[in-house]
């Protein structure tokens, strides 16, 4: 072989082995580091799952505090769900789902729908739903559920979205205004 072919392999093996360092770096970076590892023994899968952690889902989420809303249950049959209505407190919501809390403890079933009322900036929402998730707080005697929409309207997806972009928008506003109280100009 000619000398300039073996330059060439070397040069390809070369950029290949920064490549692959690259990679592994810019991979570890983006990762968050965790202060301790839980060894794989201790590791067990909790009796109701956490809302806590990374943010997988499509829509932003807004958190909120503590918006009254009013549950009702469409599986009326089912004798474990007792009540079948009763009022909640609404966390956070987004476009595609939302998290209640309240005092009942309910089985969470695939086909369970629920109906949810509840008004946001003068706007009133009746939106359907099914339970996906259940998180209990101990300390205070509650459980929350998270609800995944279902049959949502294209109107009641857009006002609903509107309102919560504006929320957003306002709360960045009041983040930003507060940071620049008591500050010094630069011009």
């Amino acid at each position: 072989m000619d000398y300039r072919v073996w330059i060439y392999i070397l040069l390809a093996v070369v950029l290949i082995l920064i490549l692959f360092v690259w990679l592994l770096l810019k991979q570890s970076h983006s990762k968050p580091q965790k202060e301790a590892a839980i060894p794989k023994e201790k590791i067990t899968t909790p009796k109701f799952p956490s809302f806590s952690g990374v943010n997988l889902r499509e829509n932003f989420r807004v958190n909120l505090d503590d918006v009254h809303c009013f549950i009702e249950f469409l599986d009326v049959d089912n004798e474990e769900l007792d009540p079948k209505f009763f009022n909640a407190k609404l966390k956070n919501i987004s476009v595609g789902g939302m998290k209640f809390v309240c005092e009942h403890e309910y089985p969470v079933e695939e086909e369970m729908l629920i109906k949810v009322r509840f008004s946001l900036r003068n706007s009133m929402f009746i939106l359907k739903g099914r339970i996906v998730r259940k998180e209990l707080y101990p300390a205070r005697e509650e459980f929350g559920y998270g609800v995944q929409f279902v049959f949502l309207f294209d109107e009641d997806r857009e006002l609903l979205y509107h309102i919560l972009n504006r929320i957003m928008v306002e709360r960045r506003r009041k983040m930003v205004s507060n940071s620049l109280v008591g500050e010094e100009s630069m011009v």
